[in-house]
Parts: structure tokens; sequence; C-alpha cells
């Protein structure tokens, strides 16, 4: 779904809001089995993009090669962004663990404005959110009852030149999870 206009950003907000809820209908209910999930969203623009992309493979084959950048392009041109949605384990990973617990999603674009978007990496979040939850959700409803998904405020970590704090975006949306505090603050070494 494009979301150039604010129309169509309220659309995909109201429908993600009905996609989390349906994520976790029965996760109150006994024998169902919930997966607690961390969304982040690395963003990057396009002076980084080149160091970032390289960095995200190395962590992908350190982790065991289940994920690669070789379908995201080589460069990106300014003003494109690019940014990519790691579900991650809700309260952390154990050490020698994969941090991805599900398929990541890639997109690109050029960063849109307007007057209900705070910052300019929110289209993409929201985009990637719904992609994905959506994709989750579609597939449980085909073919798993026996688990739930719960999902957390998604964070965003900006890709710069120094490592910042991941920033909380709710997108004005009702989220079952408070971000976890140990993916706000990450240990940059592993």
């Amino acid at each position: 779904m494009p979301l150039e206009s604010p129309w169509r950003r309220r659309r995909a907000r109201r429908e993600l809001q009905r996609v989390i809820e349906r994520l976790g209908d029965h996760a109150s209910e006994a024998e169902v089995g919930v997966w607690r999930v961390q969304p982040v969203v690395e963003v990057c623009g396009a002076a980084h993009y080149v160091t970032w992309r390289g960095a995200r493979a190395r962590r992908w084959k350190r982790d065991g090669g289940q994920w690669t950048t070789n379908s995201w392009p080589d460069r990106l041109h300014e003003p494109q962004s690019a940014a990519v949605l790691l579900p991650q384990s809700h309260g952390g990973r154990c050490r020698g663990q994969p941090a991805e617990i599900a398929l990541p999603v890639f997109a690109t674009g050029t960063p849109k404005t307007g007057r209900d978007i705070e910052h300019p990496y929110e289209v993409h979040v929201l985009a990637l959110m719904l992609r994905w939850a959506s994709y989750v959700a579609d597939d449980m409803s085909r073919a798993d009852r026996s688990h739930a998904v719960l999902l957390a405020v998604p964070l965003v970590d900006l890709i710069g030149r120094r490592p910042l704090p991941r920033v909380p975006c709710d997108l004005g949306l009702d989220w079952p999870l408070e971000p976890s505090e140990p993916h706000i603050r990450p240990s940059r070494a592993n």
C-alpha cells in the first residue's frame, strides 16, 4: 500500500491496529503459545548505507547466515533512505542465539513529510510493520491457532556515525507490550 497521502497513512494505521489486535486475540487462552516480539526498525540514509549494509550482512552471517542483504540495492542516492524491520524476542536474547526470531523485512524510499508525520522515518515504520504483521496474521489464521503474537511498540534505530539510543515509535496506536528495556540501549559491541 503506497503511503504518500495523509489519508492513506490514516487508513494504514487503522489496518495495522486491527492486525495487532487480531495477532493477540487469543493470547490469554489456555494452551496457546505466546510469542512476545520487539520490532526494531533500523533506518539509514544514503550517506551511511553502504557501511550499514555491509555491517548488517556480517552480523547475519555471524548469526548463522539465515538472512542476507543480497537482494538489497548496492547504493542509495540522496534523499533516499532504507529501513529493515528486525522482529526480535521481547526482553532480549540469549548469548549465541540469533537476534531475529522471524523474517526481517526491507524497504527503501524517499522520506515523506506531512502534518500527520512527526519524523520522516515514521512512514518506513508504518509500512514495514503493516507488511510484516499482516503476513504473520494471515499465516497464523490459515495454519496455526495454537499461537498468539504480542507486539511491543517498535523501536527505531537511526543509523549514523555515532550510536544513539533507540527511539520508541508508537504511530499513535495501542500496543500490547511496552518497549523492551534491553532493546532501547543495546550493546553495540556484538
